[in-house]
């Protein structure tokens, strides 16, 4: 009895066996770090392709743009070393082997974009501090669908991030909203990988400078043409999607106030353009907005001073809590345009204020934007 027992369990467990992986050399991917900061601050950056005949690298760190060529070793690894040492922040790079984008299968951080992924790496430090992850209580993300009527009935996608101890305040009162858009070839799920919007807003909570509030973070790109740089909210199809769906849906499904005085708007680029065009053209729906490294192209601001004189005279929009203009410095690429637009602003008599950082058109700036603006929400 005890024979067959045996020969029983060892036929049993002879497919177990059989499928365990099976072994291969050792390769120098094994153990490769693809992304790691040297001694003297330089970052270093390497990819195994032993079969590669060109590879490059891009990015927002310094040196990565245009894109660095990487160089081949002995054994198949390519690499490539900043020029100058990277100060403490978060950044995107994007491999390129052969002239095909490649994401860093060594890193799981990522972007997510409608144009696909970006890696990223963070290098930490003081300056970083205020968007690192950190031992404080944090808030809740949801990726939430809904169904856009102005929209022809599709179903589209936004994320919220909801504050910490969200359950506990959400019974006490309703919560504000701060609408937060992105830029062009972007999408709903950037500001908080690339953007880091909820560790920010975390460790704000954290240090006592919030005041509890929703943040929606809605998709900006739709399938229905429409000119989303163009004057007015109907121009743009998300726009519309914005006020006849993607506001009611939210004050529908969450404990939120519907009062102007509780809603605010903030975006960027394309996003900022968004921003612009519901605040002016709906100026009684928000109470604070904040444009980032945006600006009306000239043929622009030329059909809002021929057919939409009377909306930038709206009296409303002066009546706005907080209108405040960020771009990334001199070397943003929406600058000229950003100082055209103040410009007709200025010639309307719109109120605002402006503040011209670094960082250029990237989220190097946007979340230093962020940090600086959201204390100001709902005071």
């Amino acid at each position: 009895m005890k024979k067959v027992v045996f020969t029983t369990l060892a036929m049993a467990l002879a497919p177990i066996v059989f499928a365990q992986f099976p072994q291969r050399p050792p390769t120098p991917n094994d153990t490769l770090k693809s992304v790691r900061q040297l001694a003297d601050g330089k970052v270093k950056f390497s990819i195994y392709a032993p079969k590669a005949s060109e590879v490059t690298v891009s990015g927002d760190f310094p040196n990565g743009f245009p894109a660095a060529k990487l160089q081949k070793d002995e054994v198949g690894v390519w690499s490539f070393t900043t020029a100058t040492g990277v100060s403490p922040n978060v950044y995107t790079y994007d491999f390129n082997v052969d002239g095909l984008k490649v994401f860093d299968p060594k890193n799981a951080q990522f972007k997510e974009s409608n144009n696909g992924v970006s890696n990223l790496f963070e290098i930490k430090g003081a300056e970083n501090d205020f968007q690192t992850l950190k031992d404080v209580p944090h808030g809740k993300i949801e990726k939430v669908f809904y169904k856009s009527t102005a929209l022809e009935g599709v179903t589209r996608r936004l994320h919220v991030y909801l504050p910490p101890n969200y359950d506990e305040i959400s019974k006490k009162e309703k919560l504000p909203v701060l609408y937060l858009l992105h830029g062009g070839g972007d999408n709903d799920a950037s500001w908080t990988t690339i953007g880091r919007a909820n560790l920010i807003l975390d460790n704000l909570y954290a240090e006592g400078k919030l005041k509890p509030m929703i943040v929606v973070m809605p998709a900006g790109h739709t399938h229905i043409q429409g000119f989303f740089m163009g004057a007015g909210a109907q121009q743009d199809p998300f726009c519309r999607d914005m006020i006849q769906d993607v506001i009611p849906f939210v004050e529908k499904t969450y404990p939120v106030s519907n009062k102007r005085e509780h809603r605010a708007i903030a975006g960027l680029s394309m996003g900022g353009i968004q921003t612009i065009n519901l605040a002016l053209w709906y100026p009684d729906l928000f109470s604070q907005v904040f444009p980032l490294s945006t600006g009306y192209f000239p043929n622009t601001i030329a059909e809002i001073k021929e057919k939409y004189g009377a909306v930038m005279r709206n009296k409303t929009i002066n009546t706005f809590k907080d209108f405040k203009i960020y771009m990334g410095g001199e070397t943003d690429i929406a600058y000229q345009n950003n100082l055209n637009m103040m410009k007709m602003f200025d010639e309307f008599g719109i109120k605002y204020k402006y503040e011209n950082g670094g960082g250029a058109h990237t989220f190097l700036a946007w979340r230093q934007n962020l940090k600086d603006f959201a204390p100001l929400l709902f005071k």
